[in-house]
């Protein structure tokens, strides 16, 4: 393909630099090479999940790599001795802005945590939203009250972020009934 691409852009109009053909083919190449790697890293993590049979991966819309992401940037769950510290780990609780006798009433997510951990429950909250119909209504409760959609899976991954908790420290299934 890059050889073909070579032969396209020698015919075009432009530069006929031979530099930039190689500079062209070696970027082609490594772009390649991340996709095999990138492959090889998922198939391994999906490995890994299937042997380790978490409860995490009986939540609807989590897979094995997001649940891989969740499960390998927690660690040890009893490292937390309650959710809000999860989420605070997490960086999806509110931050705190006050002055004096001024207390803010909306505040953003404070995002002082694990940038990895943040993005993955945010992702498995997408997931769920779509596949749990408990956090289906949570999420247009949300949006009722005027909050963008983004803030309203913010809401969503914080909530999930109780359940992952409850399910890990108890060795429970997943089950909103």
């Amino acid at each position: 393909m890059a050889q073909q691409l070579r032969v396209l852009a020698q015919k075009s109009v432009g530069s006929d630099d031979s530099a930039l053909s190689i500079q062209i083919t070696l970027s082609i190449a490594q772009i390649e090479l991340l996709d095999s790697q990138l492959e090889r890293v998922e198939a391994e993590m999906t490995k890994i999940m299937k042997f380790n049979d978490s409860v995490i991966m009986t939540i609807p819309g989590i897979g094995y790599i997001n649940g891989g992401m969740i499960l390998g940037e927690i660690g040890d769950i009893h490292r937390f001795s309650c959710p809000n510290k999860l989420l605070a780990y997490a960086g999806l609780d509110p931050s705190v802005y006050q002055s004096g006798n001024f207390q803010a009433k909306k505040t953003r997510m404070s995002r002082r945590g694990s940038k990895v951990l943040r993005y993955a429950l945010v992702n498995a909250a997408h997931n769920v939203v779509k596949n749990n119909a408990t956090f289906k209504a949570y999420y247009d409760a949300k949006m009722a009250e005027g909050r963008t959609h983004y803030n309203a899976l913010g809401h969503c991954a914080g909530k999930l972020v109780r359940v992952i908790w409850k399910m890990l420290t108890d060795e429970i299934e997943f089950n909103l009934e």
